[in-house]
């Protein structure tokens, strides 16, 4: 907490007006709870990248999604707020290349752009960081059936 200087707590030359000092005290830190996510591409999977391939509809959701995390998403409450579709997703099949490197508690979620388009990406809550692992054109073939 920050002390308040001796002189800001006497009494001002003019009636009903603080004093300059009390003017000039350093505001408070914004609360963290009004600091919006931060988007991060340090985990991004560029062989998995379709961003080129986005069609200009998918394009366009795509940014405007992101722009719409980056200024007024500031929990993950906020997702359904604003109508961002998102849903898990799991660590088999095809989806075993989004969680490779990743640490085993992360959660990979999917954005949803129109038809089969997707951002991929897990965040980090408490330090409202969300980081992008990809961005298709295509969902990932999960149905693909191994031998």
């Amino acid at each position: 907490m920050t002390d308040i200087p001796k002189l800001a707590t006497e009494p001002s030359d003019e009636q009903n007006k603080l004093s300059q000092i009390a003017q000039e005290l350093p505001q408070e830190t914004e609360a963290p709870e009004a600091i919006p996510y931060v988007i991060s591409f340090a985990r991004y999977k560029n062989k998995l990248c379709e961003i080129d391939g986005l069609g200009k509809n998918k394009g366009n959701m795509a940014l405007s999604i992101l722009k719409e995390i980056g200024t007024k998403v500031f929990s993950r409450a906020d997702f359904q707020r604003h109508n961002i579709k998102t849903d898990g997703i799991t660590n088999n099949s095809e989806y075993k290349k989004l969680y490779n490197g990743l640490a085993p508690d992360i959660e990979v979620r999917e954005l949803f752009l129109q038809g089969t388009g997707r951002i991929f990406y897990f965040d980090i809550e408490p330090e409202r960081i969300l980081y992008i692992v990809a961005i298709r054109e295509n969902h990932l073939e999960t149905d693909k059936v191994r031998r």
